[in-house]
């Protein structure tokens, strides 16, 4: 390709930026919104709306965790409509064994690992990139055998997966999980996000090609593309 004529990807190591304005910006991401930003998503910010987010992983973790453990036996949860934005009955004593947030709610993990990553490409830093690592082994702990990883469903019955892509999000959170698994792989030279972001994108590939609602090929492609190649 003419680089010259058309614009191509550069490597973000190569950029630096030196204007006063957003490098006070990018400095106050690094330094406090990073942070902020996985206590919130751990629920551990006083008198802020919980997150529910890794909650949610760690929940279904541990239910593929049973499921390894059960094999044949195991008895999957049936489908369980929990509404848009599930709530405990009680705030103060939510039940560990059920999903809460809104249905799109493992995206909060996906922008805030997208954001370590891009970070970290100009910052490099230990500690986070360490915590980055324990979270990323709790998301991966989530994904079923056959690749599929949306806790909604996970949790709630996966004998619901796909029958309401328009408000369930689940391509919505597959998108976000890919840019982030690309921006950490970027950062890092580490790939079990990334393959686990590939892995999801091959079963949603597997499972709606040929269907009558099925998600143009095209499109598929180029998530898978953009998951594993980028």
């Amino acid at each position: 390709m003419d680089t010259t004529r058309f614009t191509h990807p550069i490597d973000l190591r190569a950029v630096s930026i030196t204007d006063p304005f957003w490098q006070r910006e990018t400095e106050l991401v690094r330094r406090e919104v990073i942070p902020y930003q996985w206590e919130a998503l751990n629920d551990r910010i006083p008198g802020a709306e919980k997150s529910w987010c890794m909650h949610n992983f760690r929940l279904a973790g541990r239910i593929m965790a049973q499921y390894r453990q059960q094999g044949a036996q195991y008895t999957p949860q049936a489908y369980t409509y929990r509404g848009y934005d599930a709530l405990p009955d009680d705030p103060a004593h939510p039940d560990e064994d059920k999903f809460y947030g809104f249905v799109f709610q493992d995206t909060d993990f996906s922008k805030w690992i997208e954001a370590v990553g891009y970070s970290l490409i100009q910052h490099p830093d230990e500690a986070l990139e360490a915590t980055a690592d324990e979270a990323i082994d709790v998301v991966c702990a989530a994904q079923t055998p056959e690749g599929y990883l949306d806790t909604y469903y996970i949790i709630n019955g996966m004998d619901g997966v796909f029958q309401s892509l328009r408000d369930h999000h689940e391509l919505y959170c597959l998108g976000h999980l890919i840019e982030g698994a690309v921006s950490y792989y970027q950062a890092t030279g580490k790939d079990k996000l990334l393959r686990a972001a590939c892995r999801f994108a091959d079963y949603v590939a597997a499972r709606r090609m040929g269907s009558a609602r099925a998600i143009p090929a095209t499109k598929l492609r180029k998530w898978r593309s953009s998951a594993c190649t980028r």
